[in-house]
């Protein structure tokens, strides 16, 4: 996961009550922040012209997230103006309890000003060590440092999106524009030469690793040779390359030859898209970034009155930490085609957050829906998830046809709703919450 770094601050006026107590407050503020990630700090108080010059000298060069400006009294707020002039970023105000101080009194004004400026900023009220406070304050400055890091992210597309699927077409500098991402796009046959250069002896060994981790194995050894020997030449790929996800136009040609791959390639940290589906393989790496582990990449299958859950999968190339247990996995044939190998197993449960990403210049929406995914058999051959959602689906549907949100979900494990609808504001993506 991405480690925030933070720029620290602290504001107060010289004349009010708690200015003598400023500077112990915003060291208490930068211990508990520390918790988060690296907090650069010259620990000063902006009180006037001088301190803010003093400001400006320390955090010139330095890079960082965000600013926290610890509020700690009522202060006249051109001091923050000025800095933020000469060093413009997002800046996180944090008001303090008090009667006499005029703490959250002067955030408001201040948020007043930076809003009517369009400058970006957010606001936490409590003490240091509240835990409310601090998890908001955990949500923004996690998505701060996933919007920076996300700029440096590639993603290789090969063979482009499948014939058929429209729906998956991307804008290219659009995705790069509000993600930052950039795609690199390579061609089938960079992948095809690279299998074949593979030492077929190395494929054999990694196949036979792979099988002793499993419960059952029902693919022959020839497709499991070359699904490793796949599995190597797009490892091969992301390191050449420096990149830290991959799409194929896997269906049809390449339908249970990647599969394993993706499974393997996804508990290194490489998060891997279907069908050559190029944003919500970005949604992936959001949603990997976020939870700190591998990502199911699924459709929307069917929806169940008599239970109220939605059974999700797609063909079997989830991570083998996504089953329910290493025992149910088993390495098989791909649906339809009946080749290859894909990893089979149903999905392990928990709190989940499905995510889909869609759109061009001026249409992009990332979605959010959140549910509890719950015990399931092999109701579908893949990774079946099956999730139970609060809201009806009935409901939920009429909105997925209205917003036209598309097939493709991806669902990661925990609640990260927040970070994403706070990422999308920052990204000029249009966010919906189902």
């Amino acid at each position: 996961m991405v480690k925030p770094r933070m720029g620290l601050l602290g504001l107060a006026g010289k004349l009010e009550v708690g200015f003598g107590e400023a500077l112990s407050l915003v060291k208490r503020l930068g211990t508990v922040l520390g918790q988060f990630g690296d907090v650069v700090s010259p620990y000063l108080v902006l009180s006037d012209a001088e301190t803010v010059r003093e400001a400006i000298r320390f955090f010139q060069g330095q890079e960082y997230d965000l600013l926290v400006v610890a509020v700690a009294t009522w202060s006249e707020d051109h001091h923050l103006l000025d800095f933020l002039e000469v060093l413009p970023c997002y800046v996180l105000l944090w008001a303090f309890p008090a009667v006499d101080t005029g703490s959250l009194c002067g955030v408001h004004q201040i948020a007043c000003v930076l809003k009517e400026l369009g400058l970006p900023y957010a606001a936490v009220y409590g003490e240091p060590e509240d835990e409310l406070a601090l998890q908001e304050a955990r949500v923004i400055i996690r998505t701060l440092a996933l919007r920076r890091f996300l700029r440096t992210v590639k993603i290789g597309v090969i063979g482009g999106r499948i014939h058929g699927m429209t729906e998956i077409a991307f804008d290219e500098l659009e995705l790069k524009a509000r993600t930052g991402v950039r795609l690199i796009n390579l061609s089938e046959m960079e992948l095809v030469g690279r299998v074949e250069n593979v030492d077929v002896w190395r494929a054999e060994e990694e196949w036979q690793e792979v099988k002793a981790r499993v419960g059952v194995v029902n693919s022959v050894d020839e497709a499991g040779i070359e699904a490793m020997r796949y599995f190597l030449a797009l490892k091969g790929l992301v390191e050449e390359f420096d990149l830290q996800g991959l799409c194929v136009r896997c269906y049809p040609d390449f339908m249970g030859r990647v599969c394993l791959a993706y499974s393997l390639l996804a508990e290194e940290g490489i998060v891997c898209g279907c069908e050559g589906d190029a944003a919500n393989t970005i949604a992936m790496k959001l949603l990997f970034e976020l939870t700190g582990e591998p990502v199911h990449n699924t459709d929307l299958l069917y929806p169940d009155p008599a239970t109220k859950t939605v059974l999700f999968s797609h063909c079997g190339s989830g991570a083998f930490s996504l089953a329910s247990s290493s025992k149910f996995i088993q390495l098989a044939p791909v649906r339809l085609m009946d080749r290859g190998v894909c990893a089979l197993f149903p999905s392990r449960p928990g709190p989940v957050t499905l995510v889909n990403l869609v759109g061009r210049r001026g249409t992009l929406r990332l979605s959010t829906w959140y549910g509890e995914a719950v015990e399931t058999g092999m109701e579908f051959p893949g990774n079946p998830l099956k999730v139970r959602f609060a809201t009806d689906f009935a409901l939920t549907n009429r909105r997925i046809l209205e917003e036209g949100i598309g097939h493709h979900w991806m669902a990661g494990y925990g609640d990260v709703r927040r970070e994403l609808e706070l990422y999308c504001g920052l990204s000029s993506i249009r966010y919906i919450g189902l």
